[in-house]
């Protein structure tokens, strides 16, 4: 299976446009997803390429769990 790519969804778009065109709109939920995925992979892609250049770094950092180091057990015993 090919992954799904804008242009991929763009083709599938044109072929329900033209079966809704000629057979009527029962193929108009259809046509509705086909946008609906397209619209949501444009801004997965859009976001991607912000958060990679840069863009609002402070809010990807929110996102991520702060790391922690872990203490040699002898320096651990020695403060307790």
């Amino acid at each position: 299976m090919q992954p799904v790519s804008a242009q991929r969804i763009e083709n599938a778009i044109r072929i329900v446009a033209r079966l809704i065109d000629m057979s009527g709109d029962a193929y108009w939920p259809i046509l509705e997803r086909l946008e609906a995925e397209l619209a949501a992979l444009a801004s997965r892609e859009e976001r991607l390429a912000r958060y990679l250049a840069g863009g609002r770094p402070q809010a990807a950092r929110r996102l991520l769990p702060k790391p922690t180091r872990s203490m040699p057990r002898e320096d651990h015993a020695q403060r307790l």
